[in-house]
C-alpha cells in the first residue's frame, strides 16, 4: 500500500468518525438537554422510537415516560442536500417547554473538509452556536470547533492530527482556549 494511498485512507477516516461522533454528540447532546431540562426521566421509564425514511431523508420520533407517566419528546426531521444534510430537532419537556436544535453539515469530497454549524435555542429563547470544520491534510486532519454560548463567551479547539506511516506513529495535538462573555457596560 502507498504512503500517499494510506494517508488518503486515514485521513478519510477520519473524517467519517469525526461525522459519526459528532452524531453521537447530538443525541448526547439531545440527552443532556432533557437534563438540563428536567425532563429525562429519573428512575424507571419506558423509551419508545419510531423513524421513517422519505424521499430525502428520514423522520425520527422519541418518546420517554417515567413511572408517574410524565412524557418527554423528540422530533428529529434529517434532509439530504447536495452536499451534505440537515437535521432539525425538537424536544418537549414533560413541563412543556421546547428546545429546538438545527444543525447543518456539509461535505467537499475533492478539498476533503467536512463543516457542521449548529444552533439550540433553549425555552428561553436564548442560543448556543457550534461551528466545527473539519480540513484533511496530506498526513492527517486539522479541526476547529467554536461554540458560543448565550452570554457571549465562546471556546475554541483547535486539532492537528498526523500519522506517520514510516513510524506507524498516530500524534494529535489538542489546544482550547476559553474567552469571557463582554460583561455589559454600566450606566
Amino acid at each position: 500500500m502507498s504512503t500517499k494511498g494510506f494517508s488518503e485512507r486515514f485521513a478519510l477516516v477520519g473524517l467519517a468518525g469525526i461525522v459519526t461522533l459528532t452524531l453521537a454528540a447530538a443525541s448526547a447532546d439531545a440527552a443532556g438537554v432533557r437534563g438540563r431540562a428536567g425532563g429525562a426521566p429519573r428512575g424507571n421509564y419506558t423509551h419508545h422510537t419510531e423513524g421513517q425514511r422519505t424521499a430525502n431523508g428520514h423522520t425520527r420520533h422519541d418518546d420517554w415516560t417515567n413511572a408517574n407517566g410524565k412524557t418527554a419528546t423528540r422530533e428529529d426531521v434529517t434532509q439530504r442536500t447536495a452536499d451534505g444534510y440537515t437535521r432539525d430537532s425538537t424536544f418537549t419537556g414533560p413541563n412543556g417547554k421546547t428546545t429546538t436544535r438545527d444543525a447543518t453539515v456539509s461535505r467537499d469530497k475533492d478539498a476533503g473538509t467536512v463543516s457542521r454549524d449548529v444552533v439550540t435555542t433553549g425555552p428561553n429563547g436564548k442560543t448556543r452556536t457550534v461551528n466545527d470544520d473539519v480540513q484533511r491534510t496530506a498526513d492527517g486532519y486539522t479541526r476547529e470547533t467554536v461554540r458560543t454560548n448565550p452570554n457571549g463567551s465562546t471556546t475554541t479547539r483547535d486539532v492537528d492530527a498526523t500519522y506517520d506511516p514510516a513510524t506507524k506513529t498516530f500524534t494529535k495535538d489538542v489546544s482550547v482556549e476559553h474567552e469571557r462573555a463582554t460583561p455589559p457596560a454600566t450606566p
